[in-house]
């Protein structure tokens, strides 16, 4: 590898993309340890379409699945071992080229304010993002990156070439959220099943979705999930013009391109595969249809700081809450 770079640069660039970093991370580990595992996998035996509130990265509202959690059992349950090892920041480059040379890729957390290989992460505000470090220059300068997903006007991946100075930058710059503090470790995989110490979760489908069912009900942070946002969100519009602005804008995010929609995008998918009943699909549909609409008004709200605005966003939250438990409830086989 050319040892000789002086800036992150991007090396490839492609217009498929993972649903979220970290799951998109993991199954590109999985193809690199050579059984591949789709990021819907992880998502189906993460039980990664579960989605939970709090704040993010900013202190700003966010609806997320439980990133680390869903990944690590979406991971196990195809048959891996997930390893975590704490960076040595005195001397991350023997430290990773000896990873690499056992596992072949690692994941690392970084903050984007570090990452220079692209303008939107130069240009924004930072956040916590997820990328697969699968090479390293022999003498530590750089590394090679595979970005999954890169969140621009139109997003992409790509792959890039980093200084190891900007990658140890972005890794050692710590921002956390309520949902995200895995930061400061590099994560591999190895597969159990190539060495016979494991199995992988191989039931139906349809079991694995009404196993999410049944934890949406049983669990109140997911089942409380859409209230809780609400409550957030609100709480966040009541504040300062520039921060309910902002939080607009971040609500619009979460529900149409970050989280909400690209999620049951996804579960779309499983639902089919599953042989969902026509009814669940349909159910699915409204519940996409809410968030887009919700989407649209958040922008709005953004641009007016309208009170009749913002009051159909309330009502849209209700309908969404209400949509979302019809959905479960079908998946569940609860409802007829």
């Amino acid at each position: 590898m050319d040892s000789h770079i002086r800036d992150s640069h991007i090396v490839e660039r492609h217009d498929d993309t993972a649903v979220n970093c970290l799951t998109g991370s993991y199954s590109i580990l999985a193809g690199i340890a050579g059984r591949p595992v789709e990021e819907q996998a992880v998502f189906e035996r993460g039980d990664g379409y579960l989605f939970q509130a709090g704040l993010d990265e900013s202190g700003y509202p966010e609806y997320i699945f439980p990133v680390e959690e869903a990944g690590a059992l979406g991971m196990t349950r195809s048959a891996f071992t997930v390893h975590k090892e704490p960076i040595d920041f005195q001397a991350p480059g023997t430290q990773l080229a000896a990873l690499l040379k056992r596992h072949r890729a690692v994941i690392v957390w970084v903050n984007t304010a570090h990452l220079n290989y692209a303008d939107v992460y130069r240009d924004n505000a930072p956040y916590l993002h997820a990328v697969v470090v699968d090479g390293i220059a022999e003498d530590h300068g750089h590394v090679e990156v595979h970005d999954s997903l890169v969140v621009d006007l139109k997003p992409f991946s790509c792959r890039a070439l980093v200084t190891l100075d900007d990658l140890v930058g972005a890794a050692s710059d710590r921002i956390r959220s309520e949902a995200h503090d895995a930061m400061g470790f590099f994560y591999a995989v190895s597969d159990d099943l190539a060495t016979g110490a494991g199995s992988s979760d191989d039931r139906d489908l349809g079991g694995v979705l009404t196993r999410q069912a049944e934890r949406f009900f049983a669990e109140p942070r997911f089942r409380e999930a859409i209230r809780r946002y609400q409550a957030l969100c609100e709480e966040c519009f009541a504040g300062p013009a520039e921060r309910a602005t902002h939080g607009a804008r971040r609500l619009f995010h979460h529900a149409s391109v970050l989280y909400a929609v690209p999620s049951l995008k996804l579960l779309a998918r499983s639902l089919h595969a599953a042989g969902a009943s026509e009814r669940t699909l349909a159910l699915h549909d409204d519940t996409v249809r809410h968030w887009e609409a919700m989407g649209v008004l958040a922008l709005r709200y953004e641009a007016t700081s309208s009170p009749a605005v913002l009051k159909r966003i309330t009502q849209r939250f209700d309908q969404l809450d209400e949509a979302t438990v019809r959905l479960w409830e079908s998946v569940a086989g609860r409802s007829a």
